[in-house]
């Protein structure tokens, strides 16, 4: 894994996937959406707290806290939005950092010469938890707030133990407001929870959580990624088992269009469409990367891209949805499963035969079915793209096609090549990369059958 934050998406390594799908993907170009992690939230689109404001003013008691305090400045604040403008400062950020390097300067972690010693930020972490568990079952929303603070403070000290309990603890609250509204504090209130920022945080702490178990056991860290994902689309986390059990991709793109009609969440703000979308994303590459070790989990992920397909065309998303439909064909590459790319070659017909490398992707899956012999998927794929989409590299296909199942090795074996020549070089210059690798297919196909070797320089009828 390339990044370590637990509170950023998990880049996970799991082979030459990347690159697959960076080459059928195109060149699409990410939105500002898309470039932000699913750990971010703008200050617009939640009412917690900062995380300076609750953990350095908690009180010892449970009474609620009234102002918004900045360390680093001194400086108290009673308006949320001149102390959000605050944050965003310039002479803050200074302050800031001056503040950190004197702490860091001045009570450095652990040396060789004092093992035990504990880094300052972490001592403050741990007495303000303490009374932020004293406080949950009185005032969950401040203590959400608290724990979900010191979890993100004390993770870059690699503190696993501490960030896990912080990161319970506050699930346990965030859980608790969820199922009674009455928790989340009065509205506009220091520490109140909308609805929509409760979601969005138990998400995040979610991941957080299965990010953090992913390092040492993985098959935990796949049941809290599905919990995360499933709580947070409102789907039952059990529909999931059905895809282990059928391992058909067919099947996995019907019960991904179940799930997505079953959503009982409008979505209906972009940013958090958006934020599902990552999520699913990150769930999805995530559940593959467990393959290697659990091979179940290999259609729990082709389910999760399935999905988030649908669901991205559903919001229309078109991009989006490419984008998962290229990644699932990828997974069935680098599985040894690209004869399941006649699936995504099917969606791609369907919905997205407008985006870059579309029509690579199709003519890359009929060229696999020839190689497998398999006459059918090629020929039931040809009709489909040719019904709507009849281009002279298709047609020749869907002849070669007809006449190999025919066994009319005469056409084979004098005309066929000939005629693809001809087509060739009157077409190829309008998608040479698709006429490519009809060809390469073309050559591969026919050489038993030629009275001749084709080569790359004479693709002439030459008869011995």
């Amino acid at each position: 894994m390339a990044n370590t934050n637990i509170f950023e998406p998990f880049v996970f390594d799991y082979g030459e996937t990347s690159s697959l799908v960076d080459r059928k993907a195109g060149d699409r170009t990410p939105t500002k959406s898309d470039k932000a992690p699913v750990g971010s939230l703008s200050p617009s689109s939640t009412k917690l707290v900062n995380p300076l404001a609750l953990v350095d003013t908690l009180p010892s008691d449970s009474s609620a806290v009234s102002s918004r305090y900045c360390a680093p400045c001194k400086k108290k604040f009673s308006n949320e939005a001149t102390y959000d403008a605050h944050l965003q400062s310039d002479k803050h950020k200074k302050s800031a950092r001056q503040a950190n390097t004197s702490n860091s300067s001045q009570s450095p972690v652990a040396s060789p010469k004092s093992k035990n010693a504990v880094h300052p930020v972490v001592q403050g972490a741990l007495a303000s938890m303490k009374k932020a568990q004293a406080l949950a079952s009185k005032d969950p929303a401040v203590a959400a707030t608290v724990l979900w603070n010191i979890a993100k403070d004390i993770a870059q000290f690699g503190e696993d133990r501490i960030t896990r309990t912080a990161l319970d603890g506050a699930l346990s609250c965030m859980q608790a407001m969820d199922a009674n509204a009455d928790l989340r504090g009065a509205k506009g209130s220091p520490g109140a929870w909308s609805a929509r920022s409760l979601l969005k945080t138990m998400l995040e702490c979610q991941l957080a959580q299965a990010r953090l178990e992913s390092r040492l056991d993985k098959q935990l860290a796949a049941s809290l990624y599905a919990d995360a994902l499933c709580c947070y689309l409102g789907i039952a986390s059990h529909s999931l088992d059905m895809a282990e059990r059928d391992r058909n991709p067919a099947k996995a793109r019907e019960l991904a269009g179940q799930l997505v009609n079953g959503i009982p969440r409008k979505f209906a703000k972009s940013e958090d469409i958006d934020q599902a979308i990552r999520a699913m994303e990150e769930v999805a590459v995530a559940f593959f990367a467990f393959s290697k070790s659990i091979p179940a989990l290999l259609w729990r992920s082709v389910v999760i891209y399935s999905v988030a397909h649908a669901f991205a065309l559903q919001k229309d998303r078109p991009a989006a949805a490419y984008s998962a439909v290229c990644r699932l064909s990828a997974l069935f590459d680098s599985a040894g499963l690209s004869h399941f790319g006649s699936e995504c070659a099917s969606l791609v017909i369907d919905h997205h035969m407008q985006q870059p490398g579309s029509r690579a992707m199709v003519a890359t899956a009929v060229a696999n079915s020839l190689r497998d012999l398999d006459l059918v998927r090629a020929a039931c794929l040809l009709q489909r793209y040719n019904y709507r989409f009849e281009e002279p590299w298709s047609r020749f296909l869907a002849e070669l096609v007809s006449k190999t199942a025919d066994a009319d090795t005469m056409w084979l074996s004098t005309d066929a090549w000939g005629a693809w020549s001809l087509l060739s070089n009157a077409n190829a210059t309008s998608d040479p990369h698709v006429y490519g690798l009809v060809e390469n297919a073309v050559r591969r196909e026919l050489r038993p059958l030629m009275w001749y070797s084709p080569t790359e320089t004479d693709s002439r009828l030459n008869h011995n």
